[in-house]
């Protein structure tokens, strides 16, 4: 299937890859392709991202707005409602084991190659993201296009009604809207 794919498609792919392990997390998810595939449309395909901008759907915005959700159930938040400072806690373990100490082991989710500075090795991808790739090949099929660009991608992803992915674009533009839209542009490209 990827040797149907466009570069702009492919450099999504690999955006998705980057923003999950900039965010530690150890699976690539939809949420994460919407992200790379957006940023990948922000650097060579100009018309998707000016309808993609149209709606406020820009990489840096929805980065900052997938950060944010991982942030509601972060570390710091769930000690403090114990009545417990992360930073008190991350001073005195630097005053007793050196500056840095925690920074150091990295999050305890990160995986084992990159907490111990071994590089950052191949994250999978979950179920639902593996069913965004496969539903962007239908949709390619579909139009009988033979290719799968960011177009179709974004298609998939609106298809596969992942709940987390959805709800980042839902804060910007329907769905069903988004979808229309994109196909409406994708027509009048053909």
């Amino acid at each position: 299937m990827f040797e149907r794919f466009t570069e702009q498609a492919r450099q999504g792919v690999i955006n998705a890859q980057e923003e999950a392990r900039s965010l530690d997390a150890t699976q690539i998810l939809p949420a994460h392709l919407l992200v790379g595939i957006v940023a990948a449309a922000e650097k060579s395909a100009p018309p998707m991202a000016a309808l993609l901008g149209g709606y406020g759907l820009a990489s840096t915005q929805l980065r900052s707005e997938l950060q944010g959700q991982g942030e509601e159930h972060n570390d710091a938040a769930a000690l403090g409602s114990l009545g417990i400072d992360l930073e008190e806690v991350r001073r005195a373990v630097d005053a007793q084991f050196g500056e840095g100490t925690l920074d150091a082991a990295g999050p305890a989710n990160a995986p084992r190659r990159r907490r111990f500075g071994l590089g950052g090795g191949h994250i999978p991808f979950t179920a639902a993201a593996k069913a965004v790739l496969t539903s962007s090949l239908r949709e390619s099929t579909a139009r009988r296009d033979g290719y799968i660009g960011v177009e179709h991608l974004l298609l998939g992803l609106l298809r596969g009604a992942d709940p987390s992915a959805l709800a980042l674009v839902r804060r910007h533009v329907g769905p069903d809207e988004l979808r229309a839209r994109i196909l409406d542009a994708m027509d009048a490209a053909a």
